[in-house]
């Protein structure tokens, strides 16, 4: 008979895949106007690349994953409610995909967006 041999096996997701797989799962979620991003993501913009991952920062230590995502909601939402569906949705994501652990997930809202028309808005001014 053939013994078995014990083989160490290792599976390392990058984290552009799992900002990814976030930044999808962000998409996903009601009251979300677009993602936020910092410098890095500007110039990607520039370059004409368009990615999922953009305003998601993620740090691995094993098979732990930290997330932090910055977004822009609509106007008229309950923001608490949107970043709590935002850190439920990702996680579960996140989990079932790569199956490490997301220990923390922060959610920075950095602006809102108006829909109204611009003219309206000019009209308060003056």
């Amino acid at each position: 008979m053939d013994e078995e041999k014990n083989i160490d096996q290792e599976i390392n997701v990058a984290n552009e895949v799992v900002a990814t797989i976030a930044g999808m799962a962000v998409s996903k979620v009601d009251g979300v106007a677009k993602m936020a991003g910092g410098f890095t993501e500007g110039l990607k913009a520039i370059s004409g690349k368009k990615q999922m991952s953009r305003g998601i920062k993620v740090e691995t230590d094993g098979d732990n994953v930290k997330i932090e995502i910055n977004i822009i909601v609509r106007y008229g939402v309950n923001i608490k409610e949107v970043g709590q569906n935002i850190q439920a949705k990702v996680k579960e994501e996140v989990e079932n995909m790569t199956g490490n652990k997301v220990e923390k997930i922060i959610v920075n809202v950095q602006g809102v967006k108006v829909d109204e028309d611009d003219d309206k808005i000019e009209n308060m001014e003056e």
